[in-house]
């Protein structure tokens, strides 16, 4: 297994962070638990902590020394159209599987639709009798972070050329951090809610910056020397910090505070929170990957993130419906809300339904990359080679092509 980050090979163990990470996202929106329970926070914390370590990752594996039109192209261009086509595939066909099974009309379908693509805090301000959506919007909700993130890399790149490269010291990095940081605070505490996560881009732009620093410090390629025995202790000690510091301050992270909007130090925790967690990923992955059946699984969903994160939940309402279970997120988040006791039934036939939906997303995928490939071949192939993932083979085969 080759770690280093070359144009030719990836690491292995960022896959299997990620595909671990997709996986307990998943979780997180279809399996029911007690609400604040410990497996509940638990869930919710690690949930919320993976979303900047996606973003902090981003910004390790994007390769230095691109311009900044060829990252466009491949990084934002090719993230985004792919994703804005399979949405479309999904509001068709979740809407007309809404329409045959949940009493959905047309107009219903296009609604959330609507209500999908703008996102509420939007539609609503346009009409206040667009609402907040139904089952369709609910279970394609998890979008909004791909707009999030193609508004992230599109302010990273020129950034980055700024205050990361040779001869530019440290400091420029560190007073855009600072920076970021400064305007982060007003913006979460007077412009929530806002579409698209638009509302934490300062502190996600924060993760890239810090992803791309630790790449030059090569940091990741640190952690894999460091000895099975410290570096289970330090996964212990990371997650249990991580978890105490999201009891302290901590509800969906920055989104909600347990003790309402606290300026600077909600936006520190969270930073905080994804620093601690990422060292205990990252060796809990390590240790996977030493099982290599189990690795190139975990490692072929991490590629697939994206795809399983748009998805998975409208999957998990058709196993719901299949299984005669609540639908989770759609209109019960939480069935004690509703005044419906949660029993084991219930939570088994939830697990179930995450298994079969995260399951049901890799053949779907596969039949895509095959249809990315022969739509948008060029630009993903450009985008592997410009985040380093690109085999030798494939180097080979695209010089000789």
């Amino acid at each position: 297994m080759v770690h280093a980050v070359t144009k030719q090979k990836r690491i292995v163990e960022i896959d299997i962070v990620k595909g671990i990470g997709i996986m307990l996202i998943a979780v997180y929106h279809i399996v029911y638990r007690s609400m604040d329970g410990i497996p509940d926070k638990m869930i919710r914390s690690l949930g919320w902590a993976l979303i900047g370590i996606f973003f902090l990752l981003s910004g390790y594996t994007c390769r230095p020394n691109v311009r900044i039109r060829d990252i466009y192209r491949s990084r934002v261009l090719g993230l985004m159209l792919p994703v804005i086509l399979t949405e479309i595939f999904l509001l068709f066909f979740g809407g007309l599987y809404c329409i045959l099974v949940h009493d959905y009309t047309v107009r219903d379908v296009l609604h959330d639709a609507v209500v999908t693509f703008l996102r509420p805090e939007i539609s609503n301000q346009i009409s206040g009798t667009w609402g907040d959506g139904g089952i369709l919007f609910f279970n394609l909700s998890p979008v909004w972070f791909i707009w999030s993130m193609g508004w992230t890399e599109l302010f990273f790149h020129p950034l980055r050329s700024l205050t990361i490269g040779r001869g530019k010291g440290q400091m420029p990095w560190v007073a855009l951090v600072l920076f970021l940081f400064a305007i982060q605070i007003p913006m979460y505490v007077y412009l929530r809610p806002a579409p698209w996560g638009l509302t934490v881009i300062p502190v996600y732009l924060i993760f890239m910056l810090i992803g791309a620093m630790f790449r030059n410090r090569r940091i990741l390629e640190r952690l894999m020397n460091v000895p099975p025995l410290p570096a289970f202790f330090i996964t212990i000690v990371c997650f249990a910090a991580h978890f105490g510091l999201f009891l302290f301050n901590g509800d969906e992270s920055y989104y909600l505070s347990k003790f309402g909007n606290r300026g600077a130090l909600d936006v520190f925790t969270v930073i905080l929170q994804v620093l601690i967690a990422l060292p205990a990923f990252f060796f809990f992955a390590r240790a996977v990957g030493k099982v290599k059946l189990l690795a190139g699984g975990i490692s072929w969903i991490g590629r697939h993130t994206l795809g399983i994160l748009l998805m998975h939940c409208i999957l998990g309402v058709v196993y719901c419906d299949l299984f005669k279970n609540y639908i989770k997120p759609g209109p019960y988040w939480y069935l004690e809300t509703k005044g419906i006791p949660l029993t084991a039934e219930i939570v088994l036939k939830s697990i179930l339904c995450w298994v079969l939906a995260v399951a049901s997303c890799i053949p779907i995928l596969y039949i895509w990359d095959k249809v990315q490939e022969k739509l948008f071949g060029k630009l993903l192939r450009e985008r592997k080679q410009e985040t380093g993932e690109m085999t030798g083979e494939e180097q080979t085969s695209k010089s000789t092509s």
